[in-house]
């Protein structure tokens, strides 16, 4: 009986469902680990765990609206596997180089203990499973949490989604400089680019797998089109701005954000908001390509670490950016659900593979 209500509440409501599924698993995890405030290490791979919120209740409506009882396949359970010892091998990697002159960005105390090994390994299998979704033997799970037909995509949304936000901290950089603006310099400029480099992509991947690029199964895999089928591309956005920017709130409150609560929700709400417009329309005109968008998302958290930085600039040009996207797409105007997700004013890129519809 309980079970059936369940599958009805999914079916009938499934964005009702979804939040509730996200903000269950993540502030489950994120809340406990305020009895470990202080104890940096173990906050953080605790908040790993809780980091796979989106993409596993994505992954759980969509299952439970297909109607599958099962999506453990061989092939699933193989890439999990394989997934879950990638991601339990990077995190071991980054540990293992630990904090670097200049780039000290993990625990003072790097101290190992049981605790801390076992979320690590859950982090892991977690991680392992939200991945496997890419190779799920549900049409929709995979629709929604790979990227559809990712080898035929044009080439301009794989550039873009790996040198949008350089370029843009680099003119931001430029800008300042001229205007005499303020410009914060990472610990580590100045150094030779082949100490950098290898440094810059281990931190990459493990952002894009748990600290960041691990999300977006659910933000915009998943909300981003589901709210799609009843708002306009532009207000589905700020939906997703605004429930992502809750979900961190116990992030501040456990102490793995170093920001007072008042002022880093309100900054990091503003800043959502155009990185949520944004991605919307990227992940929009690109037709599903998640995996871009997912680099997308660790390239925002990655590079302030690595490039210097205007935040005057960059707000100013986040501005342009955002309403130049927002007015050439009119993403006021809702898209119809016949339509392609690679349009959101019901025209097709001429160079964009048809995709599923908006909100499949």
């Amino acid at each position: 009986m309980v079970r059936d209500a369940i599958k009805t509440l999914v079916r009938d409501h499934p964005v009702v469902a979804f939040l509730v599924a996200t903000f269950a698993w993540s502030w489950f995890f994120w809340l406990s680990a305020i009895l470990f405030r202080g104890q940096t290490l173990l906050v953080t791979t605790i908040v790993m765990i809780g980091g796979f919120g989106p993409a596993l209740a994505a992954g759980l409506v969509l299952g439970v609206r297909s109607g599958r009882r099962s999506d453990r396949g061989p092939r699933r359970v193989l890439s999990m596997a394989i997934s879950s010892a990638l991601v339990f091998g990077v995190i071991a990697l980054r540990y293992a180089v630990g904090n670097v002159s200049g780039y000290e960005t993990l625990a003072s105390n790097m101290t190992l203990s049981v605790p801390i090994v076992v979320a690590a390994l859950l982090a892991s299998l977690v991680g392992g499973w939200a991945i496997s979704g890419a190779l799920s033997r549900n049409r929709e799970t995979r629709d929604h949490t790979g990227s559809k037909r990712l080898l035929r995509r044009p080439t301009r949304w794989t550039v873009l989604g790996i040198a949008f936000y350089p370029a843009l901290i680099l003119v931001a950089w430029g800008m300042a400089s001229l205007m005499g603006a303020q410009v914060e310099y990472p610990g580590l400029w100045g150094r030779p680019v082949l100490e950098v480099l290898p440094l810059y992509a281990l931190t990459f991947v493990l952002v894009l797998l748990v600290q960041g690029g691990n999300e977006e199964p659910g933000w915009r895999g998943f909300l981003q089109p589901e709210s799609q089928k009843h708002l306009s591309p532009l207000v589905a956005a700020l939906f997703v701005a605004f429930v992502w920017s809750l979900w961190h709130l116990p992030l501040y409150l456990n102490g793995f954000y170093a920001e007072e609560l008042v002022g880093g929700m309100i900054g990091g709400g503003v800043f959502r908001i155009l990185l949520s417009i944004f991605l919307a329309w990227f992940y929009n005109r690109s037709g599903g390509n998640l995996l871009m968008t997912a680099i997308l998302h660790a390239s925002f958290n990655v590079m302030p670490n690595f490039l210097p930085t205007s935040d005057i600039g960059l707000l100013v040009l986040w501005l342009v950016v955002v309403i130049g996207v927002v007015f050439t797409d009119k993403m006021w105007r809702k898209a119809p659900t016949s339509v392609p997700a690679t349009s959101l004013n019901g025209h097709m890129d001429s160079d964009t593979p048809a995709a599923s519809p908006v909100g499949a």
